[in-house]
């Protein structure tokens, strides 16, 4: 059961139970970047405890280590950069606020039909605004999740 491709993004107001949201709280977030999706888990951290008397350890300890998802949009539009950083909007014109992330439950639907989602994220988003001909300015999107992840197959 593969999985790849991302047909949209999606997030809602987290819940304070820890649950994910309701079918009809989820929005679109935002279009992305072609192939920008990223969801890494980081290499454990490893600590081994040895004894004087032997070469192997007695004891290993295993914490795993943490997920870190990034992405990238491309749509430079005053309710989107609201949505991702933040700030304000009044009579069309997006001023940004202080950005310091946002929490909210966020999902991913494949296009091979599964849904990826976390009732909780901390999601933090930053120009990348390189103005050059054949390229578009994008938006950095990095999200570390502060809750387990629920991976589905859509029926």
């Amino acid at each position: 059961m593969a999985i790849f491709g991302t047909k949209i993004v999606e997030f809602a107001e987290a819940k304070t139970d820890g649950t994910l949201p309701l079918e009809a709280d989820w929005a679109e977030l935002c279009k992305t970047y072609r192939d920008s999706v990223e969801i890494v888990d980081d290499d454990p951290d490893i600590a081994e405890e040895y004894s004087d008397q032997q070469t192997e350890p007695f004891e290993i300890f295993l914490e795993p280590g943490k997920t870190n998802g990034k992405f990238s949009a491309y749509e430079y539009d005053p309710a989107i950069l609201t949505k991702l950083m933040g700030g304000t909007v009044l009579d069309g014109v997006w001023t940004e606020g202080d950005n310091r992330g946002r929490d909210m439950a966020l999902r991913f639907k494949t296009d091979s039909g599964h849904i990826i989602a976390w009732p909780v994220v901390k999601l933090f988003a930053k120009k990348n605004l390189k103005l050059v001909k054949k390229n578009v300015a994008l938006i950095d999107v990095t999200f570390t999740p502060k809750s387990k992840s629920r991976i589905s197959k859509i029926s």
